[in-house]
This record gives C-alpha cells, sequence and structure tokens, in this order.
C-alpha cells in the first residue's frame, strides 16, 4: 500500500463516526421513511443537545483516563435546585449563578480527592453520586416542580430561525468547547495528561492542578445539561437526568472516538456520537418498539457499533505501524 492510500485508508477510518451516522440513517430510513422527515429530524437534534453537552463534559474527563459517574444526577441536582430557588421566590439569573457554582465546586472537589487523595475516580464519583442523590429528593419537598420562565422557553422551545434556539445554543457550546481543546493551554494539558501522564509531568504539566480543573469542567457541562433540560422541558423532577443520561452521553462520546483509556476523543466525534444515540432512540419509537425493550435494542445497537468501532481503531493502529 502507497503512502497516499495509506493516508486516505486513515482518513476514512478517522471519518467513522460519522460514516456510522450515515449508514443508520439510510438503514432506518429504508424500513420507514418517517424517520428522516424534516420534523423528525429537528427532534432527533434537539433530543440530542443534552446528551451532546454531557458527552462534552465526559469527555474532558474521559481524555484524562478517569470517569464521572456522578455526572447523570448531577444534572438533576441541579435542575431540582435550580427550580426550588425559583419557586422559592429567587430571581432566575441568580438561580442560575447558584446551581452554576454549586456544580463547579462539586467538580472541584471529586478533582480534588483524586488529585490530592489518589482514590480512584470510580469509587469518589460512586460516593458523589450516592450523596447527590439523597440531596436531589431533600430539597424536591414538592416533587414535581414548574418553570414557568419566558427566557427559558425563549432558550429551548423559540424557533425564529426555523430549528429551536436550544439546538443554537449547543451549537455554540460545541463551537466554544471545540475551540478551547484544541487552542487553549488547558484543552492541551488535558490531552497530555491522557497520552501520557508521566511524560506530561516531566514536560511541566501541573497534573494535580489539571485533573482537579478537568472535573470542574465536568461540573459546568452538568450544569449546561441541566439548563438545556430544563428550557426544553419545564418540568422538574427528582427523576430529569440521571444514570440514563449518563450512560448515553458516555455511550456517545466512546461511539465518537473516544477511548475510556484516555488520550484519544474529539469534539466533532463526540457530537456525532450523541445524534448516533438519539437517532437510535428516535428511529426505535417510530418502529413502534416496546417502551420496555427500547433501552434492550439501543444497548445491542450500540454495543454493535463499538465492535465496529473498535476494529477500525485497531486497524488504524496497524497501518501506523505499516508507516513506520
Amino acid at each position: 500500500m502507497t503512502m497516499q492510500q495509506n493516508h486516505l485508508v486513515r482518513r476514512i477510518l478517522d471519518l467513522s463516526p460519522l460514516l456510522l451516522l450515515v449508514v443508520l440513517t439510510v438503514v432506518f430510513a429504508a424500513i420507514d421513511p418517517r424517520v428522516v422527515s424534516t420534523q423528525s429530524l429537528i427532534n432527533i437534534a434537539a433530543q440530542a443537545t443534552p446528551i451532546a453537552v454531557l458527552a462534552l463534559g465526559a469527555l474532558v474527563v474521559l481524555l484524562t483516563g478517569g470517569i464521572d459517574l456522578s455526572a447523570g444526577v448531577g444534572v438533576a441536582f441541579c435542575a431540582v435546585l435550580i427550580a426550588t430557588l425559583v419557586d422559592g421566590g429567587l430571581g432566575l439569573p441568580a438561580a442560575l449563578a447558584t446551581g452554576l457554582v454549586a456544580m463547579v465546586l462539586i467538580g472541584f472537589l471529586n478533582g480534588a480527592v483524586i488529585a490530592l487523595l489518589r482514590i480512584p475516580a470510580f469509587v469518589t464519583t460512586l460516593a458523589t453520586m450516592v450523596a447527590l442523590q439523597g440531596a436531589t429528593l431533600a430539597i424536591a419537598a414538592k416533587g414535581t416542580l414548574m418553570l414557568k420562565e419566558p427566557w427559558l422557553r425563549l432558550i429551548g422551545v423559540e424557533r425564529p430561525l426555523g430549528v429551536p434556539n436550544v439546538i443554537l445554543l449547543t451549537a455554540l457550546i460545541v463551537l466554544a468547547d471545540g475551540l478551547i481543546m484544541r487552542r487553549t493551554r488547558f484543552g492541551l494539558r488535558t490531552y497530555a495528561l491522557g497520552s501520557d501522564g508521566a511524560a506530561a509531568e516531566l514536560a511541566g504539566v501541573p497534573v494535580k492542578r489539571q485533573t482537579i480543573l478537568v472535573y470542574a469542567a465536568s461540573g459546568l457541562f452538568v450544569f449546561l445539561t441541566a439548563l438545556v433540560m430544563i428550557a426544553r422541558v419545564p418540568v422538574v423532577t427528582p427523576n430529569i437526568g440521571g444514570t440514563s443520561l449518563l450512560l448515553d452521553a458516555i455511550a456517545a462520546a466512546v461511539l465518537g472516538g473516544t477511548s475510556i483509556f484516555g488520550g484519544r476523543g474529539t469534539v466533532w466525534g463526540t457530537v456525532v456520537g450523541a445524534l448516533i444515540v438519539s437517532l437510535l432512540t428516535t428511529a426505535l419509537r417510530i418502529f413502534g418498539t416496546d417502551p420496555s425493550s427500547l433501552e434492550l435494542y439501543k444497548g445491542a445497537i450500540i454495543m454493535a457499533a463499538l465492535m465496529a468501532d473498535s476494529g477500525m481503531t485497531y486497524a488504524k493502529a496497524r497501518l501506523v505501524e505499516a508507516a513506520r
């Protein structure tokens, strides 16, 4: 294989998440054309927004070889906290600011425990998840709250340009995150930490501080996800977000090419992964899949996609070795 052919094949493998999205769309459209109707595609994009935003937070953590199991429950806690404060008479801006500070602080504490006490991320964030579950139920005294805020409706429901503003908001978040991860010291250090922590430390990267910042960033994305969810659906319950959303977000990141061992992953790939997860959910519902079996079929399809992605990653590694 010539160098040019080798480069072409590697480029195709890099685009594998997008190719998978296209293939699934074509297959589902052949089964039922309603999947690719204009309204259905808009709904798929809108439903992908909270998955994509939380998956971007998962991406940052996964790049370092860590994981944040508290993120999904953190979305529920943040949403309930904001709704409770607004219901109690606090203005929306102040409630949002409180939610933002709370989630960044929780992420900061997670990172500090992991970096300074060297307790594994899995254990640390699992404990935080349990604590947040209890805190969510404790502050959700009324069970269900309705947020009748015009600004939230403007963000999540209104569509002056033909698509819901929440899609445009998510696009801005994605663009900003892409620039941060590729153009700033924070992003470059995060990739370095996941690729080889020891080498990064020898190169002058403050590993402990960077780890803390990474989990604080995860908290920021938890807040942004809660904002997206309460803007789309103003009915807030303790069940909003949760483990199901976390699993969708991690699946989106991995489907988008992120390695769970750290050092590899892209923002655009993660967004494509979120669209794949949303497409699967929407298509299965259109096909009339029994709700009790929805997660089973979705999980099976995601597993098959991950196996295919793993095969492509292996092929790419072999091509890199052959080129040396």
